[in-house]
């Protein structure tokens, strides 16, 4: 009889160098994973870190202030609320504060009642007077939001507007409301900015501080808000800016309506914004600003609806920028510098920031040849130097269009004189 064989399946040992492979891919894993979780721990650590010195300022700000609680706001003085500004301005957004001042002054030009002055008057509206008009409304703007309510600086910057507005205000060219309506998008653009597209809203005490600096800029223009909100006086900057906020929403429906005269003034401006952007590049960033205007804006300038991908585009970018600059960056360390100091023989101040056109811009070889400037040479626009813009410096009596520079000395001095008595550190709404 046969003896049935088994069926063996014959298993083949490993060689050496295969068991060797293995032991070392075994080995490997830890140092892979160890690599790996120190890789995560260092990007997690890093947004951490951004994390907490980003919010850190404003913490810290709040408890050295002691405006713990919206009860607390209401003894808010102006003194304090510049330092709040300050601090937004020079720290916290510099540029989105920026920004949206320029959006409030472009929503101006959309009302044919303020955009008729601009074209009469060429100053904003023609190219040749635009380069120079939009400089000295920055710097005005700057020199009374920077600078201590009581100082020289902001007390001469206010009367040097008040000064180049009287004569319009004389020949009734403009409104009380005109004033209202620019005062109030001065305070609601950059909170709204903030809200939408910065790495965080503004605060209770900003928004507060906000409130309070624009209401004693408005006090001193001389501004009436009795007939015109639904107040007449306010417990704080916050109710301030609840009262004038839905003025300013009902004065835009009202108001705010397509025209060719806020077409020839808008244009200039939207020109200056998309200066330095290239050529093949301008149809679709000109699409962009559309976007960022707002239906009601860009229709009463008469500009085209923009496209979806203009408004992906541009949306997209900001809600990238914000989660970049919110998770992955560390806050400011140093204060943007705007300004100089007076300089000590000529009084005159040097000017470090500009739109498109160097006004009072030092003509230093780091401006004209650094980075900026070969990048500035480079599309085609111009560095700090020729002489007609000034790389001295300004004086407060430049500011202006070219037939008020050297004028109106004696009516500045007597308006500082009379905004030294109203006590401008105080509380605007006591």
């Amino acid at each position: 009889m046969d003896t049935a064989t088994p069926n063996i399946t014959h298993v083949e040992s490993p060689s050496p160098w295969a068991a060797s492979g293995h032991l070392r891919y075994i080995a490997l894993m830890p140092e892979s994973l160890a690599s790996s979780t120190a890789a995560v721990a260092l990007i997690a650590g890093w947004i951490a870190l951004c994390a907490f010195l980003r919010f850190r300022r404003i913490t810290n700000l709040r408890s050295q202030m002691g405006f713990t609680d919206r009860r607390s706001l209401a003894r808010m003085t102006n003194d304090q609320a510049h330092l709040i500004l300050k601090n937004i301005i020079d720290l916290e957004f510099p540029k989105m504060y920026i920004l949206s001042l320029q959006f409030a002054i472009f929503k101006t030009y959309g009302f044919e009642s303020m955009s008729r002055l601009i074209v009469a008057t060429k100053n904003l509206a023609d190219p040749a007077n635009a380069k120079k008009r939009y400089e000295d409304t920055t710097i005005l703007f700057g020199e009374f939001s920077l600078n201590p309510p009581t100082s020289d600086r902001a007390l001469k910057a206010i009367s040097r507007m008040n000064y180049l507005h009287s004569r319009y205000v004389a020949a009734g060219q403009i409104s009380n409301a005109d004033f209202l309506y620019t005062l109030s998008v001065c305070i609601t653009e950059p909170i709204r900015f903030m809200r939408l597209y910065e790495w965080r809203a503004l605060t209770d005490m900003e928004v507060c501080a906000i409130g309070t600096h624009w209401k004693s800029i408005g006090d001193a223009m001389g501004i009436q808000y009795k007939g015109f909100l639904s107040q007449e006086s306010w417990a704080d900057g916050i109710e301030f800016v609840d009262d004038i906020t839905p003025w300013a929403a009902r004065y835009e429906v009202d108001a705010m309506k397509p025209s060719k005269l806020n077409f020839q003034a808008s244009s200039q401006l939207v020109e200056m914004m998309l200066f330095h952007v290239p050529n093949f590049a301008q149809p679709f960033a000109r699409e962009v600003l559309y976007v960022l205007m707002g239906d009601r804006v860009r229709a009463a300038f008469c500009f085209p609806e923009p496209g979806i991908v203009a408004a992906l585009a541009a949306y997209a970018a900001l809600v990238t920028r914000r989660f970049i600059v919110r998770r992955l960056m560390l806050p400011r360390l140093t204060p943007l510098v705007y300004f100089s100091s007076p300089d000590p023989n000529t009084g005159r101040i040097l000017h470090h920031d500009y739109l498109v056109h160097p006004y009072y811009n030092p003509a230093t070889f780091w401006n004209r040849w650094g980075p900026i400037g070969l990048v500035t040479r480079l599309l085609g626009g111009t560095v700090p130097g020729p002489d007609k813009m000034m790389p001295q410096g300004f004086l407060f009596e430049d500011i202006g269009p070219q037939e008020k520079m050297g004028k109106g000395s004696a009516e500045m001095a007597q308006g500082v004189e009379a905004l030294k008595g109203r006590g401008r550190d105080a509380c605007p709404f006591f």
